[in-house]
């Protein structure tokens, strides 16, 4: 589900950059920034790079009950939903000459997420429809967070964005079981 939604958020960027200057080209990949060598990869180069920095679990929703109501006279058992919090970068990934206009991209991302601060997951085709809301948070990372960050990824650093997006929910688990609702008490008299 984490590479549909990825997937899903390049797709709006690019369509969003499209909009704005008029080109064909799509501006936004999902990548790692570095390929296993070491390298940048060529095809990154002038773009925009998305990538996944981390996921982390809800712990306020994490002790949810597992029991939901199924038609009123029964009750579902199935695993707890987990709700993530992804860390997304989004990286300016543009030659020195291009540096200005890295910036510009960078912005216009930036921009985006601004006006659309959550998005409505109904129309993401493979998205669990468990999901009611997917919400953009821009994050600031202090000097040594960002130098930790930079040398994990083993990058050089790069003008970038960092998003919080939340809460992401899995709840496709099957049921384990249909447990009857109790619909009435009482004793009979015995005589």
């Amino acid at each position: 589900m984490v590479d549909v939604l990825l997937i899903h958020i390049r797709d709006l960027l690019n369509q969003y950059f499209k909009n704005q200057y008029g080109f064909a080209e799509n501006k936004v990949v999902v990548s790692n920034l570095l390929d296993n060598s070491g390298s940048s990869p060529v095809e990154l180069e002038d773009r925009i790079v998305c990538f996944l920095l981390s996921l982390n679990e809800e712990p306020a929703l994490k002790n949810k009950t597992s029991r939901s109501s199924g038609n009123g006279s029964v009750f579902l058992d199935k695993s707890t939903p987990l709700y993530l919090h992804l860390q997304l970068a989004f990286c300016a990934n543009f030659k020195s000459k291009n540096y200005l206009e890295g910036l510009n991209y960078l912005s216009q991302t930036i921009n985006f997420f601004h006006q659309n601060r959550s998005l409505n997951p109904a129309n993401i085709q493979g998205l669990s429809r468990r999901v009611e809301k997917i919400s953009f948070e821009l994050c600031t990372l202090s000097y040594d967070s960002l130098s930790h960050v930079w040398s994990a990824i083993g990058s050089k650093i790069m003008p970038a964005a960092f998003y919080k997006v939340g809460l992401v929910i899995f709840d496709d688990t099957p049921i384990k079981g249909v447990i009857p609702a109790i619909s009435a008490t009482g004793t009979k008299n015995v005589n």
